[in-house]
């Protein structure tokens, strides 16, 4: 396992794995008082929206009444919603997958620290654990086990920020019930072109939803780096400040939920698939990773960091490519990390691309993979560490001959599809231990399950259903 030199999880209560905590030793729910900020803001809502994202990565949620809320916490009383069992091991379309059952119940428990307004006026949203009926975080709670892959890196002294890069394509719907999207009208949408722009304030154009959009993150505190055309048509990207890993996974999520709204408002609809139009470039939700941590700076820190991702990448692949949708986009060529195991300086052909000193990006990650689960198995894999030993590749490694692969130590290529990338995970014993053998279990479950799910819909009709769920 990879250590460095600082305090362990900056002095605080180390990490229990065996009694499901976050990294703090502390239960997922707070009592809140009557001088709580949330309170004061869910007092002044209409209603609260309660999100939980499952391991097909959908967003689901629960719309309470503000006042309902705001008089449980107004009296001290922890709020929680029960939820059955079932909710980990759901398809798309509500069937439970082999082994899951309707019997048992979870508690969401809200962590007002995410709350913010949104997605539609009147209302405030957060992000919630996933509890047992004891108060202890759930071993399969996808946020919980992203606190237990930091608390696993703070066991080291490792400590990180991220920023995701949110890529997706806005739609035309066409009224046709066999076919009811289709690209976006907007002439010479290129990447970064200006003329894209052209018509931001026009009435009916997506740019004047985009610009309530951005006008929406700003008034909720999620400050955009960055927003610009990308090179599908139809399709734009925003990019996300760095946040702690944790907090950048809501803060995706949470600016997902405000610009599929206002886009709706508008009368758009907005994709996360993978690839909506090929031969066009598909949707990313790459990745940037910092360790911020004491010598976190060091060669001899973020090599070994980055050596474990290299390592267990296939493995990775699993939950960063979690559709079979995911694997049209994830070809040599398309700018999206290509087939090839390996890193590169400011290489955009590479899946791991080093930006500067511990900044580096992961380019292999769409927006149909939980991004709790795949940040958890980054952290994870990196905080075990491994020697960096392939050389820097400074073109797109599909390009190069065997012999020049073999000179940088490229050897090995990503799964071809979702089953081999499950089989890559089911065999690698190092990241099964690590996320725990009852995950990786109910992870494979549900997705060979809705592997079989989408295998019997028509190939001509898996598209749209696609998009009418992400």
């Amino acid at each position: 396992m990879l250590a460095i030199t600082a305090a362990p999880n900056g002095g605080q209560e180390p990490y229990s794995k065996s009694e499901h905590k976050l990294p703090n030793g502390q239960t997922a729910h707070r009592h809140a008082s009557p001088f709580d900020p949330a309170l004061k803001e869910i007092g002044k809502a209409k209603y609260i929206r309660i999100y939980w994202h499952d391991y097909t990565s959908s967003a689901k949620c629960r719309v309470v009444p503000a006042k309902r809320v705001y008089t449980a916490l107004r009296n001290g009383d922890p709020y929680t919603i029960s939820i059955t069992k079932a909710c980990l091991g759901l398809l798309p379309n509500d069937f439970t997958v082999p082994g899951v059952t309707g019997t048992g119940v979870y508690l969401l428990s809200p962590d007002w620290g995410t709350l913010k307004q949104g997605p539609a006026p009147g209302h405030l949203s957060c992000y919630a654990f996933i509890l047992e009926e004891d108060g202890l975080v759930a071993h399969l709670c996808p946020r919980g086990i992203l606190c237990r892959a930091m608390g696993h890196a703070a066991l080291t002294g490792l400590t990180f920020k991220v920023g995701f890069e949110m890529e997706f394509t806005v739609l035309e719907r066409t009224g046709d019930p066999n076919d009811k999207y289709r690209k976006l009208s907007n002439d010479g949408h290129a990447w970064s072109m200006a003329r894209t722009l052209a018509n931001w304030g026009t009435k009916g154009s997506f740019n004047t939803a985009a610009d309530e959009i951005l006008q929406a993150l700003e008034q909720v505190g999620i400050e955009v780096e960055q927003f610009h055309p990308e090179g599908g048509p139809g399709q734009y990207e925003i990019v996300l400040p760095p946040q702690k890993p944790l907090e950048a996974c809501d803060v995706l999520l949470h600016t997902r939920q405000i610009v599929e709204s206002a886009a709706a408002r508008h009368g758009f609809r907005v994709t996360l698939h993978p690839r909506p139009f090929p031969p066009e470039i598909g949707n990313g939700s790459h990745a940037h990773l910092s360790i911020t941590s004491e010598n976190g700076d060091h060669p001899r820190i973020y090599e070994q960091f980055y050596g474990g991702i290299l390592e267990h990448f296939p493995a990775i692949f699993a939950f960063t490519n979690s559709h079979q949708a995911s694997y049209e986009r994830m070809v040599d060529g398309l700018w999206a990390g290509g087939r090839w195991v390996t890193w590169g300086t400011q290489n955009k052909e590479t899946p791991l691309r080093k930006c500067k000193d511990s900044h580096w990006e992961v380019k292999v990650m769409d927006g149909i993979a939980n991004p709790y689960l795949a940040l958890a198995a980054l952290i994870f894999a990196g905080t075990e560490g491994a020697a960096l030993t392939m050389g820097d590749c400074t073109v797109d490694p599909a390009k190069l001959s065997s012999e020049e692969r073999s000179a940088l130590g490229i050897q090995k290529q990503f799964p071809g599809n979702l089953e081999e990338a499950l089989e890559a995970l089911t065999s690698d014993a190092k990241m099964v231990e690590l996320f725990g053998k009852d995950v990786v279990e109910r992870y494979i479950t549900v997705k060979k399950a809705e592997i079989e799910l989408l295998n019997s819909i028509p190939k001509e009709a898996r598209r749209n259903w696609v998009i009418e769920r992400y």
